[in-house]
């Protein structure tokens, strides 16, 4: 009698039903374990079929010198991932693991990675000692003109480019005597190289439209409104002209006058009948096809010398007029 009202105690009751939870719980632990363990078993057997191939391969790589092409394909793909300060450890452990004329090769990589990192002064250093022993490697010379243009040594970079000439190559020279004359202010030397070099109409007209926009009108060819038409869309009124057919549509298509009621332009004929559009703009390099958000008169990709392509691009005009052009 005693017993089975103890089994009618509900504090009995809930021991019952607790050890049969805890009971449950632990054989699905246990189950669960089981399957985890046989999982990672069969995982191992698997990459123990392959395991034995690996060794092998990593052991000739190791015996048979390929380690260094290991380390360069790693270095390569740092580089290419932006990370450069681990690229550059690799290749100042390499450069002593190969001969003379191998060395050169890491020695340009470095002085790359050192250019990239901004590291300018290391790397002038390298292109220097790289030079010493091969003076006439134009390859190395143009990357040499690149540091010092950063640098804004533009004398070094003369320098640079007399000798690619006599080598026989293309240099930059009309381009870096552009970036003297910006440096001096000297607006004939900017015109007289724009006559002989008219690619470079973005470097000289920028500097133009900023200190002397009378200037800059005078002696602006039509075809090469084209090439300008961000800094063109961007003058303050007080400084625009309206002599070419070309740039009645731009400053219409602005809103800064009413000169014509539509253009053979797509673009400009829409930002005339849609007064809430304005323009923002994309620059193409027509040597290597970078398309980029910035202007540039150097590409970043190529770094070949020019006035990129403008392309415009459509948007909806913010309500903040932000289009002054401080000049």
């Amino acid at each position: 009698m005693d017993l089975l009202l103890q089994n009618r105690d509900p504090l009995f009751s809930l021991i019952i039903f607790f050890g049969l939870i805890f009971i449950i719980s632990f054989f699905s632990y246990t189950w669960a374990l089981w399957r985890v363990r046989k999982q990672k078993g069969s995982l191992e057997d698997f990459f123990a079929r392959f395991q034995a191939s690996a060794d092998k391969e990593i052991a000739n790589i190791i015996e048979g010198g390929d380690a260094n092409r290991a380390l360069l394909l790693l270095a390569d793909a740092y580089t290419k991932s932006g990370d450069y300060e681990k690229a550059i450890a690799i290749y100042l452990k390499l450069k002593n693991n190969y001969d003379f004329k191998e060395q050169k090769k890491i020695l340009e990589k470095l002085g790359e990675l050192y250019y990239k990192a901004g590291f300018l002064a290391r790397s002038v250093e390298i292109f220097e000692e790289i030079l010493r022993y091969y003076p006439r490697s134009p390859r190395v010379l143009q990357k040499l003109l690149l540091v010092y243009e950063r640098l804004y040594e533009y004398k070094k970079a003369l320098g640079v480019c007399e000798v690619l000439e006599e080598l026989g190559c293309k240099s930059d020279r009309d381009y870096i005597l552009a970036k003297i004359a910006v440096q001096k202010g000297d607006e004939q030397q900017l015109l007289a190289i724009y006559q002989k070099d008219p690619k470079l109409v973005r470097l000289i007209f920028e500097y133009l439209f900023q200190t002397n926009y009378i200037v800059a009108w005078e002696h602006l060819r039509t075809n090469d409104i084209p090439k300008l038409f961000d800094i063109l869309w961007r003058l303050p009124r007080e400084k625009i002209s309206l002599h070419d057919t070309t740039l009645k549509e731009l400053y219409t298509a602005k809103g800064y006058v009413q000169e014509v009621s539509g253009s053979q332009d797509f673009i400009f004929d829409l930002l005339i009948h849609y007064p809430k559009a304005d323009l923002e703009f994309s620059y193409l390099c027509e040597v290597c096809k970078g398309v980029y958000p910035f202007a540039f008169t150097r590409c970043p990709g190529c770094h070949s010398v020019g006035s990129p392509t403008v392309e415009r691009i459509v948007t909806q005009k913010k309500r903040i007029d932000e289009e002054s052009f401080s000049v």
